[in-house]
């Protein structure tokens, strides 16, 4: 009898959270229709211009291998690095190639 209790409170219990989810989802979801395209609007365009800002690096395992570089550039200067080898590449922005130089 305890454990047909114990299973009707938890499938109880499993019923509200799974509303309260619900409802939290149905909340999200009407911000987002509600907010996203102004907000799409804009981002865009900070996205693009943050990629043509030079504010882009390329690190390695070893080291911050270039900076101040505009994100084309900087996947261009991985491809380079890579063909010679250097592994651990990976593009970040100069704000994080700091912070990777001072652990070091």
């Amino acid at each position: 009898m305890a454990y047909e209790n114990s299973v009707s409170f938890l499938k109880l219990k499993m019923e509200v959270e799974n509303d309260e989810i619900h409802k939290l989802d149905e909340a999200a979801t009407a911000q987002n229709t509600e907010i996203a395209p102004a907000v799409e609007a804009v981002s865009d365009e900070i996205f693009l211009s943050e990629l043509n800002e030079p504010c882009w690096s390329v690190i390695s395992f070893e080291k911050s291998e270039a900076t101040d570089l505009t994100y084309d550039e900087a996947t261009q200067k991985a491809q380079e690095f890579s063909t010679k080898g250097v592994s651990g590449l990976c593009i970040v922005t100069n704000e994080a190639a700091q912070r990777v130089k001072k652990k070091q």
